[in-house]
């Protein structure tokens, strides 16, 4: 439990080596069949799909990890696409963020915000935007960054967790 839990602070806090780590830590610890093991999945996955647009000379072998994550979420969805849509699509975009198909990645994204709203997953909505408020930044669109960190500050609130929403605010 507590490589879990340094997980989640590791991950919200952005620290994606870290999270990477906690995740891998995990993963050592456990056999993989508990409810909690599927978010590791997802967490890893999207600090590994960033860490491979951050490291060069890991980025491939990072981008094989977040497809992995990808593929356990393709899986998912078929049970029940109520719980896992979101994190699928926002799996999804990061993915087509790293190997540059960029329109794909800005639909997946949008995607990934629509299912978490309409499954009523404010925090996931709020990840979802702020990620694709990260993927707007990295690629030189500060006015379409800026609305979507909005768009994240305003779903941490709703959540309850203003220390994000508070990062948010000094991030941008």
């Amino acid at each position: 439990q507590c490589y879990f839990d340094r997980l989640l602070l590791a991950f919200w806090s952005k620290n994606y080596g870290e999270a990477a780590h906690y995740a891998e830590k995990y993963r050592e610890c456990h056999q993989m069949r508990h409810f909690p093991d599927m978010f590791q999945t997802f967490y890893l996955g999207i600090s590994a799909f960033h860490l491979a647009r951050l490291e060069d000379g890991k980025s491939r072998e990072w981008e094989i990890v977040g497809k992995d994550a990808l593929l356990k979420y393709q899986t998912y969805v078929k049970f029940s696409d109520w719980n896992w849509e979101n994190k699928m699509l926002l799996l999804e975009a990061e993915l087509h963020a790293c190997i540059g198909e960029l329109e794909i990645a800005k639909s997946k994204f949008q995607a990934s915000i629509d299912s978490a709203q309409k499954h009523r997953f404010v925090h996931e909505e709020g990840l979802a935007s702020e990620l694709f408020g990260m993927f707007y930044d990295e690629n030189g669109n500060k006015e379409e960054a800026m609305q979507q960190y909005s768009h994240a500050r305003s779903c941490y609130q709703k959540w309850g967790a203003f220390a994000l929403a508070d990062r948010l605010n000094t991030a941008s």
